[in-house]
C-alpha cells in the first residue's frame, strides 16, 4: 500500500507512475490525477481545484503491515495541466524532484579550496550547502589525504565541483536519503562500494526476492584493452644539470627543457638564492629568477665574463603512459585468431605527473577494457541500491562478476496499489552518461589555480543609511 503526503496533506494518485533514481540524473517523478484524499468524503471534484504551490515537499511512503518506509521525498516543482471545465475533475499535474537537484540549481560558490586533503575538500563544499539539507555521508576512497592545491570554485556549483573531486580521484559520488531533512553525499572508490544482497540463480532465490524477470545484454561499443596516455606538460622524474659561462653582459640563461622547479644554482661552487617571478612581483628579492614552464632563468646580478653558472633542475617533458589489458588482448586474439589488442589515445591537458597519467589509464582499462555486461532485474522486493556493489552467480561463465546499480526505477501499479522495481546493473562501474568521466571532463584545468595566475573575486555591494528623526517622541503600549 502506498501513502503519498504534499505538505504534510496526504493526496490520491490514480494513475501509474515511476520513480527513477540514476548515479548521476537528478531522481523525479511525474504525478497525475492528484488530488487531496479528503475529497473522498463527499466525492466532489468539480467545484474545488487541487494547486498545490511550488517547492512544497512531497513524501511517498510505502506501508506493509503497518510499517512506513519512506522511499521518495522531494519538492513539487511544477504543477498544472488543471481542467478549467467546470463539469470535469479539477485534479493536478506534477512533477517532483529529489531534492538533489539543489546541487546544481542552488547557490554558486566563489571561494578558493587551497591545500585540503581530499576529505576536507568535500566537508568544505558540504559546509557551503548544508541550509540545502545536505550532510557528509560515506567518504570510502583510496587517497583521502592526498591535498588539492589550489582550486577555484567561482561561479561553480557543488554539483560541478563534486564533479572535480571525482575526477581527480578516479572515484564515484552518490547522493543517499538518510530521511525527509536530510540527504547523504557518499564518495566511494569502485572497490569499496557497499556490497548489495548476491544474486544467485536459484529457483529458491527468485522466489524469495519476488524477481519476476531477469535479462542480460553483452556489448562492447566502448571497449579497448590497450590505452595510451600522453600529456604535453609532464613534471619529469629525472633532473637536469646545466652548466653556462657568462660574457659579462648577459643575464638570461636558455635551459634545454621548461622548468618545472628549480632545485639548486650555484656561481663558481658558490649556492645562490633564487625564486619564481610571482614571488618577485610580490617585493621578494632573491640572485636567480625563472616562471614555471618556460625555458628561461634571470640573474639579478651581471656577472664577470667565464664565471661558472651551474643550474640543477626538474623539468616538464612530455608524459606518455602505455597501459594494456593482457588477459584481454590474449582473449580477443584467442577467439578470431588475429592480433587482439585494440588501443585507445587520449590527450590529457590536466594531468602533471605520470603518475596520474598511468592512474587514469588504469582506470579505463580496468572498467571499460572488458566487454560491458547489463543486467535487467524486474522484482516486487525493495532489494538493491543505486551505487552497490552486487556479485553475481550466473549460469553462463561471462556472466559471472560484480555489478554495479547504476539505475533503480520504481514503479507503482495503481490498480493493483503496489510496488514494482526494475534494477539496472552494469559490469563496467562506469556510471556516467550525460559526462563521459573520460573523454570530456576538463574540470581540473578549467578551476585549478597555476603558478602566477590569480582570479578576481565577487563582491556584493550593501548600500546603507542612517536615519535621524528630530524632535521625535515615542510611547511604550503594553
Amino acid at each position: 500500500m502506498l501513502k503519498i503526503l504534499i505538505n504534510e496533506e496526504e493526496v490520491c494518485v490514480n494513475q501509474n507512475f515511476t520513480i527513477t533514481q540514476h548515479m548521476l540524473n537528478t531522481p523525479s517523478v511525474i504525478l497525475n490525477n492528484v488530488y487531496p484524499k479528503s475529497w473522498l468524503n463527499d466525492l466532489d471534484y468539480t467545484s474545488r481545484f487541487y494547486h498545490p504551490l511550488d517547492y512544497s515537499k512531497c513524501k511517498i511512503i510505502d506501508v506493509n503491515n503497518g510499517e512506513e518506509t519512506l522511499i521518495f521525498c522531494g519538492i513539487v516543482k511544477n504543477s498544472g495541466n488543471i481542467s478549467l471545465n467546470p463539469r470535469e475533475p479539477h485534479f493536478s499535474t506534477l512533477q517532483v524532484l529529489d531534492f538533489k537537484d539543489f546541487l546544481s540549481t542552488g547557490e554558486t560558490f566563489d571561494y578558493v579550496i587551497y591545500q585540503k586533503t581530499i576529505t576536507q575538500a568535500i566537508q568544505q563544499v558540504i559546509d557551503s550547502i548544508s541550509e540545502y539539507g545536505f550532510v557528509l555521508g560515506n567518504i570510502n576512497i583510496l587517497n583521502p589525504n592526498d591535498i588539492i592545491g589550489a582550486y577555484s570554485t567561482k561561479d561553480k556549483t557543488a554539483y560541478d565541483v563534486f564533479n572535480y573531486i571525482a575526477d581527480i580521484t578516479q572515484s564515484r559520488w552518490t547522493t543517499r536519503m538518510i530521511n525527509e531533512n536530510q540527504v547523504a553525499i557518499d564518495f566511494y572508490d569502485p572497490t569499496l562500494m557497499t556490497q548489495g544482497t548476491t544474486i544467485e540463480y536459484t529457483q529458491e532465490f527468485f522466489e524469495n526476492n519476488l524477481i519476476d524477470n531477469m535479462k542480460y545484454s553483452y556489448g562492447t561499443n566502448n571497449y579497448r584493452n590497450k590505452q595510451v596516455m600522453t600529456s604535453n606538460k609532464v613534471i619529469g622524474n629525472a633532473q637536469q644539470t646545466q652548466i653556462y659561462y657568462c660574457n659579462g653582459y648577459k643575464t638570461d640563461f636558455i635551459t634545454y627543457l621548461p622548468i618545472a622547479s628549480i632545485n639548486s644554482i650555484k656561481v663558481n661552487g658558490v649556492s645562490k638564492t633564487f625564486i619564481t617571478d610571482t614571488e618577485k612581483s610580490l617585493g621578494i628579492n632573491a640572485d636567480f629568477y625563472y616562471s614555471v614552464d618556460n625555458n628561461v632563468f634571470q640573474s639579478e646580478d651581471t656577472y664577470p665574463l667565464s664565471t661558472q653558472i651551474e643550474i640543477n633542475y626538474t623539468p616538464v617533458v612530455l608524459g606518455r603512459q602505455i597501459i594494456t589489458n593482457d588477459m584481454e588482448i590474449s582473449r580477443v586474439h584467442n577467439t578470431i585468431g588475429r592480433k587482439g589488442t585494440i588501443s585507445r589515445y587520449e590527450n590529457r591537458n590536466d594531468a602533471t605527473t605520470l603518475e596520474e597519467l598511468q592512474k587514469i589509464g588504469a582506470s579505463y582499462i580496468k572498467y571499460k577494457g572488458t566487454p560491458e555486461i547489463i543486467l535487467t532485474i524486474e522484482s516486487r522486493s525493495n532489494t538493491w541500491d543505486v551505487g552497490q556493489r552486487v556479485q553475481f552467480d550466473a549460469p553462463i561463465d561471462e556472466l559471472t562478476t560484480e555489478y554495479m546499480v547504476r539505475t533503480k526505477k520504481i514503479n507503482y501499479i495503481s490498480d493493483e496499489n503496489q510496488l514494482f522495481y526494475t534494477y539496472e546493473l552494469i559490469s563496467s562501474f562506469n556510471s556516467e552518461t550525460e559526462i563521459n568521466y573520460f573523454d570530456n571532463q576538463r574540470a581540473k584545468a578549467l578551476g585549478n589555480i597555476k603558478e602566477g595566475q590569480y582570479i578576481d573575486r565577487n563582491i556584493d555591494i550593501e548600500n546603507t543609511a542612517t536615519i535621524i528623526f528630530y524632535d521625535f517622541a515615542a510611547t511604550e503600549i503594553s
